[in-house]
């Protein structure tokens, strides 16, 4: 008796489904980081900002407290300690100095004649203290180097032909416009050394209307700036770290005040604005017909003050040796004992900001999925005094150097606003850049490019230590989208290295914790890419500092 054809329909396709293989089942969903908690932002940040801290500058009991909370809170987290002999602690041993009462001067003279020209500190010029000695008088003839920038690249030298050897090197404050912004900030970090390497004795800085826009000369003397302590660190073999040792005395001289420097020379102070301020600042280098004598007296001591430093280990048996190092300075400037009531610089947008949207971070990706390379957390020291805690763990890595693959900084985020833009200083110049690119995408963040390339951003932060090391870094901060270019400038001529600089400010923590969820979304999307970090070909600061390269 024969099948029915529904029968042989049914059958055939039983048979069928016999030979065909069952569907692989659905890839697990990936493993989300988990969201960052504004109210931990909130209770660090106002820790960290609080009086009793005193403004955490390095070398004093206030940041040591700032110290100690960081790695209670490192602990908390489950960070490995990263620093030295177990601990969380990278302890520095720094000199100090600061000016005493009296002992400064700079006087100027006509080289010819020996007649006077008036100078009188702190309404033509403002001395602070000197680091080389706590005693220094120094004499030279005056040579004007215009900026004082040595750019083989560009093809320019603003030393060529003059002998500065013994002399009082007089320049410029700041860096000709029309030099791509971060390659002209590198320029400007180097005009001491570029002096020094010229055997000029001392510096004497003019300011320009460029400079006086940033920070004007009549702050240095208002707000007591020139009273805070300078700091350097001191090697192992007890010598202080000093990257311009001819340089022994040094003095600002007012926008007005310069005009005298000019007289007799057959050049307007006018005129060399006039071209400092147009495109390509070239402005013609000469010796002038002063003679300048500088004298200062500092008391010097020695302080120490500690990078505080944690680590997640990656996973990968091999990739767990590759560092991503992830950075925000925990300092501040401490007391401005020169102006009227209150007097603690509590650094709550710079950058008790930072270090709070880096602890979330760090909460975030520790409890968030596993990563192939380590990432280490650091809460830097001495950013404020020139990038000194940076510099000495980039010289003085607790890891391997060569281990340490990336930087990723955080300073000064402005929290202020609900921000839809990112700024990445130095993206454009290595591969970290594709990470930033698809985690800002996945946030609905844009990114723009540098809005204020007169500041000189990219040297100013403790990322540029990693970049002189040939670590491919870059600089994160909000944007200026969304009222980001107003509240920006609001903090820069408020609040910026000011005791307004406070708790009291309107911050938005919803904006802080968007900050620091894209900051573990890069950290992790580095932790895991399939390849480490790479400069681009032939990029400026790769050849600069020898850094890895892409083929």
């Amino acid at each position: 008796m024969s099948r029915s054809l529904p029968s042989l329909v049914l059958a055939a396709a039983l048979m069928l489904g016999a030979c065909v293989p069952a569907a692989p089942p659905p890839p697990p969903a990936p493993v989300e980081l988990p969201g960052a908690n504004a109210e931990n932002i909130r209770a660090d940040m106002k820790f960290l900002a609080s009086d009793d801290l005193e403004g955490r500058e390095a070398g004093t009991p206030g940041f040591d407290l700032a110290a100690d909370y960081v790695a209670a809170e490192f602990s908390e987290i489950g960070l490995k300690p990263a620093g030295n002999a177990g601990s969380y602690m990278q302890t520095i041993t720094f000199l100090r100095s600061v000016r005493a009462p009296e002992g400064r001067l700079m006087e100027v003279t006509n080289t010819a004649t020996g007649a006077p020209v008036p100078f009188t500190e702190n309404v033509d010029y403002a001395m602070g203290n000197s680091l080389s000695a706590p005693s220094t008088d120094v004499t030279g003839e005056a040579v004007f180097v215009g900026f004082g920038i040595v750019a083989p690249d560009l093809g320019r030298d603003d030393y060529a032909g003059l002998d500065l050897n013994g002399k009082i090197a007089v320049m410029l404050s700041g860096t000709p416009k029309g030099i791509q912004s971060e390659e002209r900030a590198f320029y400007g970090s180097r005009k001491f050394v570029n002096a020094s390497e010229h055997g000029a004795i001392g510096i004497v800085t003019l300011e320009t209307p460029t400079s006086r826009g940033v920070y004007p000369f009549e702050r240095l003397i208002r707000e007591g700036r020139l009273d805070g302590a300078s700091l350097t660190w001191i090697s192992a073999d007890g010598a202080p770290f000093d990257r311009a040792p001819n340089i022994k005395a040094g003095a600002s001289v007012s926008l007005d005040s310069a005009a005298k420097l000019f007289e007799g020379t057959g050049e307007s102070w006018p005129a060399i604005l006039e071209a400092a301020e147009a495109e390509g600042g070239t402005v013609k280098s000469f010796a002038l017909p002063y003679t300048i004598h500088l004298t200062q007296t500092s008391t010097h001591d020695q302080v120490q003050s500690a990078n505080v430093i944690g680590m997640i280990e990656g996973t990968d048996p091999v990739l767990k040796n590759e560092v991503i190092v992830l950075t925000a300075h925990l300092d501040h400037i401490g007391i401005t004992r020169g102006i009227e009531g209150d007097q603690i610089n509590n650094g709550a947008l710079d950058n008790a900001s930072g270090i709070a949207t880096l602890l979330e971070a760090a909460r975030m990706l520790k409890a968030g999925p596993a990563m192939k390379r380590s990432v280490m957390f650091i809460a830097l020291t001495a950013e404020e005094k020139g990038l000194l805690g940076a510099q000495y763990f980039a010289l003085n890595p607790t890891v391997p150097k060569g281990n340490i693959v990336a930087n990723v900084n955080l300073d000064m985020p402005i929290l202020t606003y609900p921000f839809t833009d990112l700024v990445v200083f130095g993206g454009a110049r290595s591969t970290i850049i594709e990470e930033v690119e698809k985690a800002a995408a996945e946030m609905d963040i844009t990114l723009s490019p540098d809005p204020v390339p007169d500041q000189g951003l990219f040297t100013r932060s403790d990322h540029f230590r990693f970049v002189e090391a040939g670590i491919p870094s870059v600089y994160l901060i909000p944007g200026w989208e969304n009222g980001g270019a107003e509240e920006f400038a609001r903090h820069m001529t408020t609040n910026y290295h000011r005791p307004s600089d406070d708790m009291a400010n309107s911050i938005d923590f919803d904006a802080a914790a968007r900050f620091a969820a894209i900051k573990a979304r890069i950290a992790l999307a580095l932790a895991n890419a399939d390849q480490r970090p790479l400069w681009r070909k032939d990029d400026f600061f790769a050849r600069q500092f020898n850094g890895p390269m892409e083929p």
